[in-house]
C-alpha cells in the first residue's frame, strides 16, 4: 500500500511539474508576444507618422517655391524660418530675388527628416534668355517651429559665411 502510495505521490509531483513548466513557457510567450506586438505596432505607428511628416515638409517646401515662382515674395516670405525672420525684412529677402533667373519648376526626389530638421533634395529648372536650365541635386534645409510647422532656412549660408569672416 505505501508502495502504491509513492508511486502515486511520484506521479503527482511529475504532473505538478510538467505543469510549472508549461505555466512557465506559457508565461514567457505572452510577455514575449507583448514585446512583440508592442514592436510591431511601434514600427507602423513611426512609419506612417513619418510619411505624414513628409507630407508637411513637401508640402512647404512646393508651396514656398510655388510662390517664388509666381513672384509672390511677401508671401513667400511667410514660409521662412522665424530665425531667418529675425535677420531680415520682406524687402530683404525681396531683394535677394531682384538678380535671379525665372524658376520653372522643381521637382522633389527626396527627403530626409531627423527630429526637427528636414532636407529635401530637388532638381530646379530655370529659364534666362529664353533657355531652360535645369539644377540637379539643390538641397533645402526647413526646420519645424514651435508651432509644429515646417520653415525653409533661408539665409543659412550667409550665417554661416558671416560666422567664418567674424573667426578669421
Amino acid at each position: 500500500m505505501v508502495n502504491i502510495y509513492l508511486k502515486n505521490c511520484k506521479r503527482a509531483a511529475v504532473s505538478v511539474r510538467i505543469f510549472l513548466a508549461i505555466m512557465i513557457i506559457c508565461l514567457c510567450m505572452t510577455f514575449s508576444a507583448c514585446t512583440l506586438f508592442g514592436s510591431i505596432k511601434d514600427f507602423f505607428a513611426d512609419k506612417f507618422s513619418a510619411e505624414d511628416e513628409m507630407s508637411e515638409v513637401v508640402d512647404a517646401a512646393e508651396a514656398f517655391f510655388s510662390l517664388l515662382m509666381d513672384k509672390n515674395y511677401n508671401e513667400a516670405y511667410e514660409y521662412i524660418s522665424s530665425e531667418d525672420k529675425l535677420r531680415g525684412s520682406p524687402e530683404d529677402f525681396s531683394e535677394e530675388f531682384i538678380n535671379v533667373t525665372d524658376i520653372i519648376s522643381i521637382n522633389i526626389n527626396w527627403v530626409e527628416i531627423k527630429s526637427n530638421i528636414a532636407m529635401v533634395g530637388m532638381d530646379l529648372t530655370d529659364c534666362y534668355d529664353g533657355e531652360e536650365e535645369v539644377y540637379r541635386d539643390i538641397e533645402v534645409s526647413l526646420i519645424k517651429e514651435e508651432d509644429n510647422s515646417w520653415k525653409i532656412v533661408f539665409w543659412e549660408k550667409q550665417k554661416k559665411q558671416e560666422n567664418i569672416e567674424s573667426n578669421v
